[in-house]
């Protein structure tokens, strides 16, 4: 065995269903080393996650080809149980993973079952929960956590058992974006200090870059291409081609060395390293930065607000009871399109269903244009405020992908033949006209966070609430939503998006508000709150790496800021 920690020699995989996810995967990972595994979804990332402590075959089933080899034990002749004693995973859905009544209990029970002493398991409850930010939160239920929290939550129920080997399915996919920069610190730590081999499939290139030794790219079951993040992330048109996210840093660098028509050399992946190369390229006078149009200013909307939130409190019966929402005023006018960005645990997602009528404000009221909505029905609600939730799995409940979108619809009342409109028009607005009679179950993560689009599309409400709307999409799919959403707000929709993904905000939306510890921290242009980079920090943000190399610069002359790649690249042109 040596230093080999796992190998996949020749693997071939098909789902019960008959979807061929692997097609001859051949992959050696050495003790100590971490890995990413990138691709677009349907590439074969979490299939291969599951390969490695034996959920497949053992509990998904479908036919096996080749050798998974995992710490010197063959999957295939191993149980799960065996195999989990070597092998840690967190899985992409945090709820799939929680079970205990507590937040200790949920964090000690692998600790248990190894059979941990009293004195180490206080030791490493409170080191994992310290390292994921739920310190405090001990005796609180998972069910009452938000999205991130729960992700924070499985992550340190397997990071407190301290395996030899940790495969991670998009860990951070639901954290923000200090949160995410945490917990690859800590996988570092653990790599570092505790010589863990450590398996990761993201879509987080930037977060990659600074502590992957090895990428290896996915496309249709089959390795594309492996080797450092220097050389993967060097392979733009490649990379590009399969939708697989380059740093931002990086594309800005070549095109701009494109734009000047200067040799291509020792390119940046890194935020540091792109910062080096433009001065370096400003002093060697080889490009300079040039003044840009001022950025339209927000008009100052009056009238009644489409949606008025007044004095809101609201506190989560305990044992013990905690404050979400702590005296929030807000306005949203028509037409808007908004962002709410905030930590994880911050109140976004509870004051949106405050707005939507799911929770009932323990003090204070929430208007739709300028009436309580407690005067509706939650399905009257509907008609007029469109809520996509974080998780789709709350939303999704009919047999097939085409009775569900039509289940809204068909409850205001509608003709057939307009609910048949509405179902095919949002089915193909998301992409999946083509799988209207699939069971929603047997759908991936990202596809049903498109069919939990779809069935707030097909009710055509006024406003459109996406929580975490890019959750489990990939580089491709998270522009397809945002852009569908973009389309809806030009016709007139108006949109609220909350989300941790930075660049997504900075690109869309017009407005932004901060949020913190129940608290409206900030309410203004998408440009101003970017450009307070140190008080983002304090509420765990930060802005898109982009944003970040515009700020860097600013002392060199690079003008403003800059909320987008295309932004940065405008400002950026050689010296004649």
């Amino acid at each position: 065995m040596g230093n080999v920690a796992i190998e996949l020699r020749s693997v071939r995989y098909q789902y019960p269903d008959g979807t061929e996810a692997l097609k001859g995967i051949d992959l050696t990972i050495e003790r100590g080393e971490c890995v990413t595994i990138m691709g677009q979804n349907g590439a074969g990332k979490t299939t291969l996650c599951l390969l490695l402590n034996g959920i497949i075959p053992h509990i998904k089933g479908g036919i096996l080809e080749g050798d998974v080899i995992v710490d010197g034990l063959n999957t295939k002749r191993h149980p799960v149980y065996e195999l989990a004693q070597r092998v840690g995973i967190v899985l992409q859905d945090p709820d799939s993973q929680l079970f205990c009544p507590d937040v200790k209990s949920e964090v000690c029970f692998g600790l248990e079952n190894l059979g941990v002493s009293r004195d180490e398991m206080l030791r490493r409850l409170e080191w994992t929960l310290e390292i994921v930010r739920l310190k405090g939160m001990e005796e609180l239920n998972p069910n009452n956590l938000s999205g991130g929290q729960k992700q924070r939550l499985a992550l340190a129920a397997v990071l407190a058992m301290k395996p030899k080997i940790l495969v991670l399915d998009e860990p951070t996919s639901q954290l923000d974006p200090i949160g995410t920069a945490e917990v690859f610190s800590v996988i570092k730590t653990l790599k570092e200090e505790y010589c863990a081999t450590i398996v990761i499939a993201s879509h987080k290139s930037e977060e990659i870059a600074e502590f992957a030794d090895r990428v290896v790219v996915l496309h249709r079951g089959r390795i594309v291409t492996e080797g450092t993040p220097e050389e993967i992330f060097s392979k733009i048109d490649l990379l590009k081609k399969i939708y697989v996210k380059v740093p931002d840093v990086t594309v800005a660098y070549v095109e701009t060395c494109h734009k000047i028509k200067t040799p291509i050399e020792n390119v940046p992946i890194r935020l540091r390293e792109a910062y080096e190369v433009f001065d370096r390229l400003r002093r060697l006078r080889r490009i300079r930065f040039k003044p840009q149009p001022e950025a339209e200013k927000i008009a100052n909307r009056k009238g009644v607000p489409i949606i008025e939130v007044r004095n809101l409190w609201y506190v989560y019966p305990g044992p013990p009871p905690v404050t979400a929402l702590k005296n929030v005023n807000l306005k949203i006018f028509e037409g808007e399109f908004v962002g709410i960005i905030g930590q994880n645990g911050s109140g976004k997602t509870t004051l949106v269903k405050n707005i939507i009528g799911l929770l009932k404000p323990t003090r204070g009221v929430c208007l739709f244009k300028g009436e309580n909505i407690s005067k509706y029905t939650v399905s009257e609600l509907a008609r007029h405020i469109g809520l996509v939730l974080q998780n789709p799995e709350t939303q999704l409940f009919a047999l097939t992908v085409r009775e569900e979108v039509a289940f809204g619809p068909r409850n205001l009342g509608l003709p057939p033949e307009e609910v048949e409109r509405r179902v095919d028009e949002a089915l193909k607005l998301v992409g999946l006209e083509g799988v209207k009679e699939v069971y929603p179950p047997l759908l991936s993560f990202g596809d049903k966070k498109k069919l939990s689009v779809a069935t707030v599309l097909a009710l055509d409400p006024e406003v459109i609430i996406l929580d975490e709307p890019t959750t489990g999409q990939d580089y491709k799919g998270r522009y397809q939503i945002m852009e569908i959403v973009k389309r809806l707000n030009e016709r007139g929709k108006t949109v609220i998006v909350i989300s941790h993904d930075m660049d997504l905000i900075a690109k869309y939306t017009e407005r932004t508000i901060v949020m913190g510890l129940g608290h409206v921290l900030i309410d203004d242009t998408t440009r101003n709150v970017f450009s307070h980079p140190e008080v983002l920090e304090k509420t765990y943000l930060k802005p898109p790496q982009i944003t970040m190399l515009s700020h860097m610069l600013s002392k060199h002359g690079f003008p403003g800021v800059a909320l987008t790649l295309d932004e940065f690249l405008s400002a950026v042109e050689g010296v004649s």
